[in-house]
């Protein structure tokens, strides 16, 4: 009776379809999507994230599971209650047990795309050796609250941080890996620090966030305090990708055992205003006839009034080292035999050709 009963509906179903026209279908398309979307009835649950590049110029990047923010991860692979990070569960990123992290540098999806789905994390967990599922996990009550990583057979976890680092250098990551797995599982647990620039290609890794193994086995609670300034290359950038990601570990001896899990908590990322580029600027002062100047002072300041000083060589040569780029400089000379005209100077470059010629 069921089957004839879903066959009666679906028959009456399409028949409704083809006899409703332009607006009615898309109406109708459009209310059997939401109500499957609302309900997940019968579909897989969409994962949620918030993906948006967090603007380093407005101030740091905070992200920490602590008892005053239990609930801004709710649902299991949804991340859209946490800003600018989102985690993945690296399916079958390695083939076999013990690959070190550093060299997994793409994703499981095509063009390494990410913003991506599905995400990935197991939201409100509480105890590390009673769960076993592997991929990301959310634990939020206990002894360790932190967002855990789990390799397996299938699974590589990284967590990633998306950043805007427009205007902004020395790009620093501030973190704390902990050894939350108080359970039977020993493995060498390495994870793995790397960045890309935009949002597809292979990242590229930071030797200085690596860790050989995080864990001691039947034991937690080892702290690992991490501070990471990232190379130049991401400096001043509207979309930089920055990740950490371990693998499906191996025991001391190389062979296969089950994961334990790796807490990751307390990122502060950082940046600075980044210092102005700076140059030499420099020149010759002669005589009316092309001789050199010697003992000449010549001197430059710019309209907030800063003033540098140089003596002229045997040869009439000067320089000032480390001039800031950008910035307009009035010059000048002074000589006990000779007046110059003084000079305007916007300086945008190195420049060795700021001459002036004496009158007598």
């Amino acid at each position: 009776m069921k089957k004839n009963h879903y066959i009666r509906h679906t028959s009456i179903f399409f028949r409704l379809r083809y006899l409703i026209t332009g607006c009615a279908i898309s109406a109708l398309v459009l209310t059997l999507h939401i109500g499957s979307t609302s309900e997940h009835v019968g579909l897989t649950p969409i994962a949620k994230a918030n993906s948006v590049y967090f603007n380093m110029s407005s101030g740091n990047l905070n992200f920490s599971v602590n008892p005053a923010n239990v609930n801004q991860i709710t649902a299991n692979d949804d991340w859209s209650g946490v800003n600018s990070v989102e985690g993945y569960f690296g399916q079958n990123l390695t083939a076999t047990h013990g690959v070190n992290p550093q060299t997994v540098l793409n994703t499981e999806f095509a063009l390494n795309q990410l913003p991506n789905t599905p995400r990935n994390v197991s939201a409100n967990k509480g105890n590390p050796s009673a769960f076993n599922a592997g991929g990301l996990a959310e634990f939020d009550s206990g002894t360790y609250l932190a967002i855990g990583f789990q390799g397996n057979v299938q699974a590589n976890p990284y967590l990633v941080f998306y950043l805007n680092t427009t205007g902004r250098s020395s790009i620093t990551l501030n973190y704390v890996v902990q050894d939350i797995d108080a359970g039977s599982n020993d493995a060498v647990s390495p994870i793995a620090l790397q960045y890309r620039i935009g949002e597809t290609g292979l990242f590229t890794n930071v030797p200085a966030g690596y860790i050989a193994d995080a864990t001691d086995g039947g034991i937690a609670g080892r702290t690992t305090n991490m501070s990471v300034v990232l190379p130049t290359a991401v400096d001043n950038k509207p979309q930089i990708q920055v990740r950490l990601i371990t693998t499906n570990a191996a025991n001391a001896g190389g062979s296969s055992t089950p994961d334990e899990w790796v807490g990751v908590n307390n990122f502060v990322i950082t940046s600075l205003t980044p210092s102005a580029a700076s140059v030499n600027v420099g020149g010759r002062v002669t005589t009316p006839n092309g001789r050199g100047v010697s003992a000449a002072t010549v001197t430059m300041y710019d309209a907030k009034g800063r003033t540098r000083n140089a003596l002229t060589s045997s040869f009439g040569y000067f320089s000032f080292p480390d001039v800031e780029v950008g910035t307009t400089y009035y010059v000048m000379v002074a000589s006990k035999r000779y007046s110059f005209t003084p000079r305007t100077v916007t300086v945008l470059d190195e420049l060795t050709d700021v001459d002036f010629v004496g009158d007598k």
